[in-house]
């Protein structure tokens, strides 16, 4: 670190004694820079007025310096001798890319690099070209040469109209690619979703999170304005996002920088949000082993979440079946891998997802496939028709597998478990356990590889209760012995099932209102017909030939009505980020208390007031949310709490897609809902994030700490 300071500060003070004389300079050591410079035109039309180029050739291992040099260094420079009435615009430097010299970081071209200077009419006339008797055009160009050493060096250079080579263009094609657009350009590749700040161990830095097809393919970033107030060698590239750590705690009050894809580069700029501060990484991760046991733990508690207890009973009556044989207890067994390996397929399915949507620069969160109509629906076909199986209206064997696999999955119902462990997924994803949350937040600010190795443990985490009692059965000796209560039993989660139908009919109202349950009902209806007509064409005895006829028309029929009567996706309502259209507005408790509906401008008018803000974060199709609504936030005692002056209650409701939330989720180290965090006097560093799971104790525990 030392010797890195020691030659910023030599370079600093050379360039601050000797390049005002690099252009007498110039005629000493122009045998000595390393550089050769020419010009050339690439274009002079009434639209875009003359374009030159400005080629540079360096000496192998010599580089030359872009607009923003770095920690040490001068940019090149161009001046113009101009005719009257015309002006030259800023010089265009391709993205550079960077170099260390010594522990200095430095940015610029090596080999080869083509700037672009365009000279128009100061007045701006309809015709904005250079007329042919004004050339030759004289230029004096200067720059900082460096390998081991640097060397300033200048040159004298002139610029005629003839008509530039075929290869000469085709080099100015190549480096017109690499000049950074803007971010309204017409490819829309990229965009700036917001600038906010943070905290880590290691000092403040500012964030950049972009969205569009191009914000999984970051490749570099390099700041422009402020010049010198970043750490250049501590530039953070992943998933969509920027970090750039400053050198001192100030913040900035606007950024300016390029930032480098695989396919452009962009211009970027904007103000700094100083209230979107980003909790230190040290605040929500801790080390990556103890978020793998958090991860495992939760997917463990996700098996006893409201969300997965309808299956819950599905599980259970599988491990108890009415075979206690050596024979029954190898089936439960087989049952119990097939069902894990349900399990942790939906998870990858999921993590692929999250991969999909991030890298199309999607803000998203754990569940958040429940907040697509589409999938609330199909959901609800899924576990209807278990419920059908469960009253026995078909039965479901597995008919297109033949061979030995074939009578495996008929013998021990692994078809059925993997299913199973398909739809237990699909259940929990609703739900953040404890633990969880703490463990998807750090997940999801992680690159892409750490994403699906939590999900992956946390599919084992909730495989691991039901695989172990398969294989230890006498620690279900507490269950009663298998006899015709296991029927009734069976039916019993029938209507369990049902219930969940019903739930997600709920779900489906508040997304798209009473046309979307209309849509709902007429495709169970046509569901149970084809699951009817299956049972009793194709049902147990059955040739494989009718089952494979049947299944196909059953299932043709079934596909074709649910694309036919899907919902439009942005047909949503309730949040104006997910269909366009307004909140319904703020509502008032069973208890009195005034819930207000969030929106950005919302949080910072209450921050700008100073006032206590407490966020609920919730969902409709989040059952725990539900539960801790009616066992926490209904309590008298938090109602009077919440509404002591200087006290804000904001519900955030996620049910259907909305940024904004997500964003601020992620602020607060969390990935999903429930989720309560109280602001005290609108100060966001103070903010107290709530676990998981929260009793009414905890809460006014918490009140009553910041109001002391």
């Amino acid at each position: 670190m030392i010797v890195r300071w020691i030659t910023v500060l030599f370079v600093s003070l050379f360039l601050f004694f000797f390049a005002p004389f690099s252009l007498l300079q110039a005629s000493i050591f122009d045998e000595q820079t390393h550089v050769s410079a020419d010009l050339f035109v690439v274009e002079n039309s009434p639209e875009k007025g003359l374009v030159a180029a400005v080629h540079m050739t360096m000496e192998p291992g010599w580089h030359v310096y872009w607009q923003n040099p770095g920690e040490a260094g001068m940019p090149v420079a161009i001046k113009w001798e101009l005719p009257e009435g015309f002006k030259a615009l800023p010089l265009e430097f391709p993205a550079p890319e960077r170099f260390d010299a010594g522990g200095v970081m430095g940015f610029g071209y090596k080999d080869e690099v083509v700037l672009f200077s365009r000279i128009v009419p100061e007045e701006g006339p309809t015709d904005r070209s250079v007329d042919r008797v004004t050339f030759p055009l004289k230029a004096k160009l200067s720059w900082l040469s460096c390998k081991e050493v640097c060397i300033p060096g200048s040159v004298s250079l002139s610029l005629y109209p003839d008509k530039v080579d075929a290869v000469l263009q085709e080099l100015a094609d190549t480096f017109v690619r690499r000049v950074p657009r803007s971010m309204e350009s017409p490819d829309g590749g990229l965009a700036v979703e917001r600038i906010g700040n943070g905290k880590s161990e290691s000092g403040r830095y500012l964030e950049i999170v972009f969205a569009g097809p191009a914000a999984t393919g970051l490749k570099d970033f390099f700041p422009l304005f402020p010049e010198k107030s970043f750490k250049l060698d501590g530039i953070t590239l992943t998933d969509g996002r920027v970090r750039v750590p400053l050198l001192e705690d100030d913040l900035p009050e606007e950024i300016e920088g390029v930032v480098v894809t695989e396919t452009a580069s962009y211009v970027v700029r904007g103000m700094v949000d100083r209230q979107s501060e980003t909790i230190a990484v040290s605040a929500v991760s801790g080390s990556l082993f103890l978020m793998l046991f958090f991860a495992f733990f939760g997917g463990m508690l996700l098996n006893v979440m409201p969300c997965v207890l309808p299956v819950l009973g599905l599980k259970v009556f599988s491990l108890i079946g009415p075979d206690t044989s050596e024979s029954g207890r190898k089936s439960g067994r087989i049952q119990s891998m097939f069902f894990a390996a349900g399990v942790l397929f939906s998870f990858w399915v999921l993590a692929g997802f999250v991969w999909i949507l991030q890298g199309m620069g999607a803000q998203i969160g754990w569940g958040f496939q429940f907040q697509s109509p589409a999938f609330v629906m199909f959901i609800a076909l899924v576990v209807f028709a278990f419920g059908l199986n469960l009253f026995g209206l078909f039965e479901f064997d597995a008919p297109v597998v033949s061979g030995r696999v074939g009578k495996a999955a008929n013998r021990h119902g692994s078809f059925g478990a993997f299913v199973s462990g398909v739809l237990a997924t699909t259940l929990a994803t609703p739900c953040t356990a404890p633990f969880l949350g703490t463990a998807l937040g750090f997940a999801f600010a992680q690159p892409s590889w750490v994403v699906f190795l939590f999900f992956t443990v946390i599919a084992l985490g909730m495989a691991f209760p039901y695989v172990i009692l398969a294989w230890h059965p006498s620690w279900l000796k507490f269950l009663p012995k298998p006899g015709h209560w296991m029927y009734i039993f069976k039916q019993l989660m029938g209507f369990v099932l049902v219930g969940v139908v019903v739930w997600l009919a709920s779900i489906l109202n508040a997304q798209t209102g009473g046309d979307g349950v209309l849509r709902l009902f007429i495709l169970l209806l046509i569901l149970s017909f084809a699951l009817w007509f299956f049972g009793n064409i194709a049902g147990h005895g059955a040739s494989f030939r009718k089952k494979f006829v049947t299944w196909s028309i059953g299932l043709l029929a079934v596909v074709g009505a649910f694309f036919f009567l899907m919902p439009d996706e942005t047909a949503v309502k309730g949040n104006a980020g997910a269909g366009g259209t307004e909140r319904s507005g703020n509502h008032v408790d069973t208890n009195g208390l005034v819930w207000l509906d969030f929106s950005p401008v919302l949080l910072e008018t209450l921050i700008q007031e100073k006032k206590t803000i407490f966020l609920e974060f919730t969902a409709d199709w989040c059952l725990t949310c539900k539960v801790l609504e009616a066992s926490v936030l209904s309590n008298r005692s938090v109602s009077d709490a919440l509404q002591r002056p200087g006290v804000a209650a904001v519900k955030a409701d996620w049910t259907t897609r909305d940024d904004a939330i997500t964003a601020l989720l992620q602020r607060f180290g969390r990935s999903g809902v429930p989720l309560f965090v109280i602001i005290p006097e609108g100060d966001m560093e103070r903010a107290i994030v709530l676990p998981e799971v929260v009793t009414v104790e905890m809460l006014l525990s918490a009140l009553r700490e910041i109001q002391a």
